[in-house]
């Protein structure tokens, strides 16, 4: 049986009007490894390191399978600029994780009797419901047939209108009987 061993991550230190330490080199790879974390194996990842005018600047770019992310920091100290610089690019990485993972959840297997039917399914118990989007309507006083005339015209789904015959908000909705329903409250 053979294993399949990843090689190491390539890392390339430019240092530029400073020495590079052997701490400062270790700090760098160490944060690196972190990063690696939410992108899998990185290629390559390349660091300049610059001091000028009393800015200590870094600059980083991480190449992976099919994703390169750069970033770049500065202060007065060298390690606050490595720990910014390499912090941001963990959150794009995180970013490009949570991605690539949602991507693959909503293409996962789906409930064929709810894709039939055309219902909703049921909530399982212990799980918390999520609102996906919000949108703020302005709700317009109209009549029944106004809302009607206007939702048919329109490609929403629904129309939420102020009924100007009972002063109540409703709701007209398209059936998929091509016909228009219509939601009153009954207070």
């Amino acid at each position: 049986m053979f294993s399949k061993t990843e090689s190491p991550m390539k890392v390339h230190i430019t240092s530029r009007h400073e020495q590079l330490t052997e701490g400062l080199k270790n700090h760098i790879e160490d944060k690196l490894h972190r990063v690696e974390r939410y992108l899998g194996r990185v290629k390559e990842a390349h660091v300049i390191l610059n001091f000028e005018k009393k800015v200590h600047v870094c600059e980083t770019t991480l190449v992976s399978k099919n994703l390169k992310l750069s970033a770049k920091a500065s202060s007065r100290d060298m390690y606050q600029s490595i720990d910014a610089a390499l912090l941001r690019l963990e959150k794009q990485a995180q970013k490009q994780k949570d991605k690539r993972v949602g991507r693959h959840r909503e293409d996962g297997p789906r409930d064929m009797e709810s894709i039939v039917h055309g219902l909703i399914p049921d909530p399982v118990e212990g799980t918390a419901v999520k609102v996906v989007r919000s949108k703020k309507y302005a709700v317009k006083p109209m009549t029944v047939e106004e809302a009607a005339m206007q939702l048919a015209s329109s490609k929403d789904e629904f129309l939420v209108f102020a009924n100007a015959e009972t002063d109540h908000t409703s709701v007209v909705y398209k059936r998929k009987d091509n016909h228009i329903g219509l939601i009153e409250p009954g207070y």
